[in-house]
């Protein structure tokens, strides 16, 4: 008798519980259950995926298979191919390096202001976009606060970063956040500088930094004969400044950097926050066309109109073209950072653009999607995973998305599921205590003050808050906090072993026997394997050790010694029996 053919259900990439339930005929509580069971704990309306939706159907043993529903995939992020009729533009440099090594000191001096003194650590708190001139040409400027930073504008699709400038302090060498830059840059295809600060220093060894970069990291500086260019500098004095831009020019120049400006202006939001009295304050990196107030823009699940058009210094522009980083003001809500804008013809357009766009956010939002991948990962668990619950409060967008971006990047090794209950951009509120309180979660703030009422608030409710400067500290916190919740390992050590030979006393709770040290040593106190002809009898402790009848310390291989066993149950030993002494310890664990 043949098989009855399954039945065949197209269902889309997403789909709610309560849809799933009723596409199957099924009670929803049943699914639920399901899920539950697997470790899950779903409401009717939160989204599962397809894989997720095979997985249960087959757990359930139902006679169905589900087919994916095809969907236009045409809509994908396109890169820009300039036309012939495209013109020069200016190189995007990204400024990175280690945390003190004076990246910003440097900035600060090419732009001859003091726009980012005074910041923490000497570090920046959020993305800036600066402009300078070299030879009557612009060059457009980024310092960021983290890497993931880019990383997060990486994945819209953006080619956002031509050159990447590494700074090194001389009299420092090589740290953790340099080699994090080299790898960046080497993953974003962009062309490398190296800029070797602080040579004004008395410990400054320009060529140490060079060896290192050599031999650790393959960057050969071009007078050793390599690829790589290198300009010593000093922010303090200025030396070398000039050079460091006549090189990045150069760089720059064997790119052929060119964009369309006569096509609808386009571009990546790279900063945005509210403002007392102008509303929301967003900065934007044109990447081809002109902007130009008055036009409307669409970003995400934003949408406005240009009020006021303003360059990196706060002055009025009448347009913006390739490359040029512009503050704007006219957003009705504040976009995501990293976002694609785009420039539509009215506000009508963009109302509908907007509309669709939250639709498809919501449709497929992942923070509320349970995915095939997490579900076999719960069902193939060994252990209970524990939770470290966090709310990420911040200045700006840009800054939150970095901090967000960087924590979810924390390799957690699986047995502590860090998750970000809630988020936004502005001081701790009361609401965010209330949350935490009630999630046991921790907050996080990020150049953010904490206002009496809610410091008081957070202390009655004992809910832990943490405010930071600089964004690599917040994560230092992040991952001591997780190390904390990992269960220790026990690690054994093997101290010694003996041969029995003779036994002089067996009861209960006690073995009193004799024999040769054929290894190690044997102390009181140790833990001992027990073992005949191979097999483990039973796991004892040695609570006395006698050499020629007197008490003592340790007896080393080679000498006979007597012992006293404490065992849990009798335990019948023979001569020839083997003794393994070892020692158990819990060890602290760490992340990797």
């Amino acid at each position: 008798m043949s098989q009855p053919e399954k039945k065949t259900l197209i269902i889309a990439d997403s789909i709610t519980v309560g849809e799933l339930a009723e596409t199957l005929n099924l009670p929803v509580t049943q699914l639920v259950g399901e899920l539950f069971k697997n470790g899950i704990v779903a409401t009717i309306n939160q989204r599962i995926d397809f894989e997720t939706a095979t997985i249960i159907v087959g757990e359930l043993g139902l006679d169905v298979e589900l087919q994916r529903k095809q969907v236009d995939t045409t809509a994908v992020q396109r890169l820009h191919t300039p036309s012939e009729r495209a013109v020069d533009r200016p190189p995007i440099v990204a400024v990175m390096g280690h945390v003190d090594h004076g990246k910003t000191s440097l900035l600060d001096a090419i732009l001859s202001t003091k726009t980012v003194a005074g910041e923490a650590g000497g570090i920046t708190q959020h993305i800036s976009a600066y402009q300078t001139v070299r030879n009557n040409r612009p060059i457009t400027l980024l310092d960021t606060p983290g890497h993931e930073a880019f990383a997060a504008l990486r994945q819209h699709g953006a080619t956002l970063t031509d050159v990447v400038v590494i700074v090194v302090a001389a009299d420092d060498g090589v740290k953790p956040q340099t080699i994090e830059a080299i790898r960046f840059a080497r993953t974003a295809n962009a062309k490398i500088v190296v800029a070797i600060n602080k040579i004004d220093k008395e410990a400054a060894n320009v060529d140490m930094v060079k060896a290192q970069l050599a031999s650790e990291h393959q960057l050969n500086p071009e007078e050793w004969g390599g690829d790589t260019v290198m300009v010593p500098v000093s922010a303090k004095t200025r030396e070398g400044l000039d050079k460091l831009l006549d090189m990045v020019l150069l760089v720059a120049d064997m790119e052929e950097l060119r964009a369309d400006v006569d096509v609808p202006a386009e571009g990546l939001v790279i900063e945005a926050h509210m403002e007392t009295g102008r509303g929301s304050v967003v900065g934007l990196l044109v990447e081809q066309g002109m902007l130009k107030p008055g036009h409307f823009l669409v970003a995400g699940i934003s949408y406005g109109k240009v009020r006021t058009l303003l360059d990196f210094a706060g002055k009025p522009l009448k347009s913006a073209g390739p490359s040029t980083p512009v503050t704007v003001t006219g957003f009705k809500v504040l976009p995501q950072f990293g976002d694609v804008f785009t420039t539509v013809k009215n506000e009508r357009e963009a109302r509908l653009l907007v509309e669709r766009a939250r639709q498809e956010a919501e449709k497929f939002a992942a923070s509320t999607n349970v995915t095939g991948a997490d579900l076999l990962k719960l069902m193939t668990q060994k252990h209970d995973t524990q939770e470290l619950n966090v709310i990420v409060k911040a200045d700006v967008q840009g800054s939150l998305t970095s901090v967000m971006d960087s924590l979810r990047m924390v390799d957690t090794g699986g047995e502590v599921n860090l998750r970000i209950i809630g988020s936004g951009v502005g001081n701790i509120t009361e609401n965010d205590v209330r949350l935490a309180g009630s999630s046991s979660a921790i907050i996080y703030g990020f150049n953010i003050e904490l206002p009496p009422a809610v410091k008081r608030l957070a202390a009655r409710d004992k809910v832990e808050v943490r405010l930071y400067k600089v964004i690599y500290e917040l994560l230092d916190d992040a991952r001591n906090t997780i190390e904390r919740l990992l269960v220790p390992e026990v690690v054994e050590t093997e101290v010694g072993t003996m041969t029995l030979k003779g036994i002089f006393r067996t009861v209960r709770d006690e073995v009193i026997c004799g024999g040769e040290v054929t290894h190690g040593k044997v102390t009181t106190g140790l833990l001992v394997r027990a073992k005949h002809a191979g097999d483990q009898l039973a796991e004892v402790e040695v609570v006395s050790v006698q050499r020629q009848q007197q008490e003592a310390k340790e007896v080393f291989e080679g000498e006979m010694c007597g012992l006293s066993l404490k065992t849990h149950k009798k335990l019948s030993l023979e001569i020839g029996d083997t003794l393994e002494f070892f020692t158990r310890e819990l060890v602290k664990r760490t992340l990797k």
